[in-house]
């Protein structure tokens, strides 16, 4: 210390060290939030039916998923939540869909909840940003949960945040799910280690609960495969160090904060599982693994190019599935920490975490066998390489720590160098064999993507230089300008952070985009929404998929209040596609697109036989055989589809009967309180059917003057229901029992955990 000056508080480290990494995320946003305000892919919508604008840029085609899913379900459930409804209910999508419990919308997710309290076209940029913010500070508090200094801590979560794999799928729940990751392990290690147990239960059950509600079981489902290896590596580990370690202790302890976890996220879980079981998530047939080529992705950025603007993507699947790069610095200092410290358990398990993980992310056998362990094909095992970025970015942070502590010590030294020179002949390897056999402009590209990993490379072996020569001249220290002592490992350590970082900013910059415009309006789509209002619209044509495409594409229309006949969900039930092929004998999905429900409506009685009242064709075409034409609305034709409606009124025949599939009947108008309720009134002479164009979801329950009202299936997919005659009311709700279950177990779980830490709490002052 200086004479005369107070010694610094030592949490003022730490706020520098997580200032360093929210400032890394905040770089890596920066350019896209000078563009706009509105994160996503907006420009998109571009390219399709009644949403396209000639002349307009699309900065990256990769994230195609987030405008014609993820935006489109976050703007309906900030529109629904601002209205004073719980976004349960997706009315526009098909013949409406569950919203909350689709595993995609992560309605309840933490980014989503404080996404609420800002304007809807900020809503989205908020997810993402706090995506990221999650994402790097958990690992930075799993860091000092490993007793590791701030440079390692802020290189482990900046490594993290930023890697190719969280920023490949940021703005997807695999990201947001994955941001929990090293909140999951601190809790999971503050649970191992014994102390405060039942505060130790409740934090883990509590991150645990945010993980799941954040979206997508697959993800949940890798990340809790790594933890498994990580605890039985720690337990083994510890054990065989110290035969007095206890093993049952945490076991039971993390058994229960599992079970209390589960119980948190049961509100989302139950209904969730209910939704996933009936729908048509397996449609895809098998995702494999990635090959060994894409494991040259942990060091290069766009080898294979991008999909970005003055840029071309000529890799063999989308981007984000093979995105995988964390940096030659962060891999050689992931290698130097696992050797330097395995006698760690934590610092080996983490090791084994890489090492299972990225076999399950590249070994195309391990999948098969995986496959066909589960019995379930459709399971994207590959995405596991976020689980491998993540046991990385925290053994760099281990080898980072290992520099600034121990520079003098050999070992480190050797590692150190042998690590930036094993990578340097890889990367001349790559350069001499690897760019061939590629057209002219692929082959400039590839040669471009060596520009970082060399200057980190270079940076790298001068860095192992400089440690040997100070260590020859036996310089133990630098003064610093403030006269406070810096080894010079601290600033090696430092300088290899501040490159690694500004790799993976300029690396992750142009993978985000924006617009200051939320989203576009054009007069086509204007003018549908004045055509037809809360009526459903249907295609003539199998144009859901691929550009120019009918109408808005499927799921963007939702952001636009239209409600269209086409779905794009992997929870799409599976009795859409079933129905469908069985009345029709067609199929109702297009060439490479197995999980879009996008069913060709060419007669007028196709259309009523599913409530939809207008139907889009491209102008000039033959008219839907039976139905009107009413205008057209961009450079597409509208046609009205006479006697069709949400709710129809059929006589029964004789003996009560049910009416054929397609007879005719008086159209109902319907009201709707809620996104969650119809109130239709009938009023018919004689016992009639009353059919809904109403997706048979579990979860719909029917009253006719407030009495119980049974309903049944029709077509495989929609609800009717037998009702008097008379004038009756007959209103439905949307509110799934799996759901109030939840929200009892939840509570109760709630209730447990406050009881424990109260109890504990007076049991220790005591």
């Amino acid at each position: 210390m200086t004479p005369g000056r107070a010694p610094r508080r030592p949490w003022t480290a730490d706020v520098v060290g997580v200032a360093w990494v929210l400032l890394a995320a905040g770089a890596v946003l920066t350019p896209a939030l000078v563009h706009g305000a509105s994160l996503g892919p907006f420009d998109l919508l571009s390219r399709y039916g009644l949403t396209s604008q000639p002349g307009v840029r699309v900065h990256y085609t990769g994230p195609g998923d987030q405008i014609d899913a993820l935006i489109p379900w976050t703007t309906l459930a900030w529109t629904q939540v601002h209205h004073g409804h719980l976004p349960l209910w997706n009315p526009y999508s098909g013949l409406g869909l569950p919203l909350a419990f689709n595993w995609q919308s992560s309605v309840f997710s933490v980014p989503a909840l404080v996404g609420y309290l800002f304007p809807v076209r900020l809503a989205y940029t908020v997810a993402m940003v706090l995506t990221l913010v999650v994402a790097g500070t958990g690992v930075y508090v799993l860091g000092r949960m490993l007793r590791l200094g701030v440079l390692g801590c802020a290189m482990a979560g900046t490594v993290y945040e930023l890697s190719g794999p969280v920023m490949g799928w940021l703005g997807w729940p695999n990201a947001s799910a994955m941001s929990w990751a090293g909140w999951v392990f601190a809790a999971g290690l503050f649970v191992l280690r014994g102390s405060h147990r039942i505060g130790a239960v409740a934090l883990f059950a509590l991150v645990l609960a945010f993980c799941v509600y954040a979206g997508q079981p697959e993800a949940v489902v890798l990340l809790g495969g790594a933890f498994a290896v990580f605890l039985v590596v720690v337990l083994v580990r510890a054990r065989r160090l110290d035969g007095g370690a206890p093993i049952l202790r945490p076991l039971v302890d993390l058994a229960l904060a599992t079970a209390a976890g589960a119980a948190l996220s049961a509100p989302l879980a139950l209904p969730g599982l209910q939704v996933g079981s009936a729908s048509d998530g397996a449609a895809v047939q098998s995702y494999g693994a990635l090959r060994p080529h894409d494991l040259l992705h942990l060091v290069f950025q766009g080898f294979d190019g991008l999909p970005v603007a003055g840029n071309r993507w000529f890799g063999p699947s989308i981007y984000p599935e093979t995105a995988a790069y964390v940096g030659v610095i962060a891999l050689v200092l992931a290698a130097t920490g696992l050797f330097l410290r395995r006698a760690q358990p934590e610092v080996l398990a983490f090791g084994a975490v890489a090492l299972v993980t990225g076999i399950v992310a590249f070994a195309a056998p391990v999948v098969s066998v995986i496959d066909d362990i589960v019995g379930n094909r459709s399971v994207a095992w590959h995405r596991a390489v976020i689980e491998t970025a993540f046991a990385l970015a925290v053994l760099a942070g281990v080898g980072t720590d290992a520099l600034a502590r121990s520079w003098r010590e050999r070992p480190v030294r050797a590692w150190l160098a042998g690590g930036f020179v094993v990578l340097a002949v890889v990367l001349v390897a790559v350069w001499t064999l690897g760019r061939g056999r590629l057209p002219p402009s692929e082959a400039v590209i590839r040669s471009r993507s060596f520009l970082w990993p060399a200057l980190e490379t270079i940076l790298g072996l001068a860095a192992a230089g400089a440690l040997a020569l100070a260590a020859r001249k036996g310089r133990g220290r630098h003064r610093s300008a403030g006269g406070r002592s810096v080894e010079p490992g601290v600033w090696v350590a430092a300088a290899l952070l501040v490159c690694e970082t500004a790799f993976l900013v300029s690396s992750g910059a142009p993978l985000v985009s924006s617009s200051p415009t939320f989203l576009p309006t054009t007069p086509g789509v204007v003018a549908l929404r004045q055509a037809v209002g809360a009526s459903a619209v249907g295609f003539g044509t199998q144009a859901c998929h691929t550009p120019p495409t009918l109408g808005i594409l499927p799921n963007a229309n939702v952001a636009y209040d239209v409600h269209e006949f086409a779905v794009y969900d992997p929870m799409t039930p599976r009795a859409y596609f079933r129905s469908w092929q069985q009345l029709t004998g067609r199929r109702a999905t297009t060439a490479g697109a197995p999980l879009v429900f996008c069913p060709a409506l060419t007669t007028a009685t196709l259309a009523r036989r599913y409530g939809v009242e207008f139907v889009l064709d491209p102008a000039g075409e033959a008219t839907p055989r039976g139905t009107v034409l009413v205008r057209r609305v961009g450079d597409e034709d509208l046609y009205r589809v006479p006697g069709a409606g949400a709710a129809v009124e059929i006589p029964l025949g004789p003996g009560g009967t049910l009416p054929s599939l397609d007879a005719p009947g008086k159209v109902l108008p319907v009201a709707y309180p809620a996104p969650t309720t119809w109130k239709v009134e009938t009023g018919g002479a004689s016992n009639q059917v009353l059919r809904l164009h109403l997706t048979d979801s579990p979860g719909w329950r029917a009253t006719i003057d407030g009495r119980p009202l049974r309903l049944s299936s029709y077509a495989g997919m929609m609800l009717q229901a037998r009702v008097p005659p008379g004038r009756h009311v007959v209103e439905l709700q949307y509110r799934p029992g799996a759901f109030t279950a939840g929200v009892a177990l939840a509570g109760a779980s709630v209730l447990v955990l406050v009881a424990a830490l109260v109890i504990g709490r007076v049991r220790r002052r005591r």
